[in-house]
């Protein structure tokens, strides 16, 4: 902890630019522009102009509480109903199909060649215990022998005979992902010594500057682990003590079914081919957040500029709407994308179902401040803030990574 021992100037005094005042009973405030959006879209007290207490403004995002440090997220209904095929398949009636991966088919299920113009339907008849392969009845309808090696299959539905047995079980969700809570902690203080100082000289004071800057700082920590951290994980301190770390969205997304390559796309690309991946799957409104580069890209675009329009401002951070082909995006600045990639990586966007989008804390142990925390007979006063929660993303398919806006 470092302990303040000299004033700051009151320019630097918040990140709002306002008075600094002691915000021990507030834990968070919304309003900084670019630097903790997903944190400030939580929710909290909003400090304006002219008023000496700030203004409650609920949350876009979901809040829950966990009894647990760890909590699993179940998906529902997120079988996929598509396979891909691993090696040649012989033009015969019946066949041995070999796939990928273990996959959700059952035995009657017809499945549909989606990569082949063609489109040939087949049976399934019998599936392995792994389930990686398959043998199936080929041609259905007299549709053309056509399948070749990484063709995708898509399940269209399912064909009993007459009076035949139950259809083999298979879970409707998908395996639980488990995620940790995640302790956060700020703490500041100053010496006694500038405490009397303050009060007899009337100066700024220092408590106010130290509390509102430290939580400034703790939000921001909580909003990089939420979108830069590797993993959910359980490691060890140099005490063999246990630490939890939460798991980032950004890693939570990663591979092909959540990444768009938009490879500098026009603007034709963005509002028809990209927004179409963007809004295939869940509610057609969601939220945009881009670093620096990618916000610019936007307001180049006449199509934007025609559209945008001032969305929500009461949350103190720039949110503007935009309408596509499929769906309307709400663009905000995110300050970590800058920070925290190369510049190979700028024009960097993610796109979030909110709703989809909670966030997870440990009852009871949500955002506090704990005063007088300094140890007995230090010619100080010493306080911090503490939070104990995780990120919980729900419906992967909901949200999206853009890569390569600019």
């Amino acid at each position: 902890m470092t302990i303040s021992s000299a004033n700051r100037t009151q320019a630097n005094a918040s990140t709002e630019e306002m008075l600094a005042v002691d915000v021990s009973d507030i834990i968070w405030h919304v309003g900084e522009p670019t630097e903790a959006p997903l944190m400030t879209l939580k929710g909290g007290g909003l400090y304006k102009k002219g008023l000496n207490k700030p203004e409650d403004v609920p949350g876009k995002m979901k809040s829950e509480g966990a009894t647990e440090v760890s909590y699993k997220i179940i998906e529902k209904d997120p079988l996929s109903r598509v396979v891909q095929v691993n090696g040649a398949v012989a033009d015969t009636t019946t066949t041995t199909i070999t796939l990928d991966a273990n996959t959700n088919l059952r035995v009657g299920d017809t499945i549909k060649n989606i990569t082949q113009p063609d489109g040939e339907v087949c049976l399934v008849f019998a599936v392995d215990s792994g389930g990686a392969d398959i043998s199936a009845r080929r041609n259905l309808g007299s549709t053309s022998f056509t399948v070749a090696d990484n063709d995708q299959f898509r399940i269209v539905g399912y064909a009993s005979k007459e009076g035949g047995a139950k259809a083999s079980l298979k879970s409707q969700l998908a395996a639980p992902r488990t995620r940790y809570c995640q302790i956060f902690k700020r703490s500041f203080g100053i010496t006694d010594t500038l405490r009397n100082i303050v009060l007899e000289t009337k100066a700024v004071d220092a408590w106010d500057e130290e509390s509102t800057q430290a939580m400034v700082e703790h939000k921001k920590d909580i909003e990089y682990s939420f979108w830069m951290n590797a993993a959910a994980d359980s490691s060890t301190d140099s005490g063999a003590n246990t630490v939890y770390t939460t798991r980032g969205i950004i890693k939570e997304l990663a591979g092909d079914d959540y990444t768009i390559n938009c490879n500098s796309p026009s603007e034709g690309d963005f509002f028809g081919q990209i927004s179409e991946k963007i809004f295939e799957y869940g509610p057609a409104r969601k939220t945009l957040f881009l670093d620096s580069r990618g916000k610019s890209i936007f307001g180049d675009w006449s199509r934007v500029k025609q559209q945008t329009k001032p969305y929500d401002t009461k949350y103190g951070i720039s949110i503007v709407e935009i309408e596509t082909n499929h769906g309307i995006l709400e663009l905000v600045t995110c300050g970590a994308f800058n920070f925290f990639f190369p510049d190979s990586m700028k024009g960097f966007g993610v796109v979030l179902d909110l709703d989809r989008l909670v966030y997870k804390h440990i009852k009871n142990r949500d955002s506090k401040f704990e005063d007088a925390i300094q140890t007995p007979g230090t010619d100080a006063r010493e306080a911090q803030y503490i939070t104990e929660a995780g990120i919980s993303l729900r419906s992967l398919k909901h949200h999206k990574v853009l890569k390569g806006l600019a």
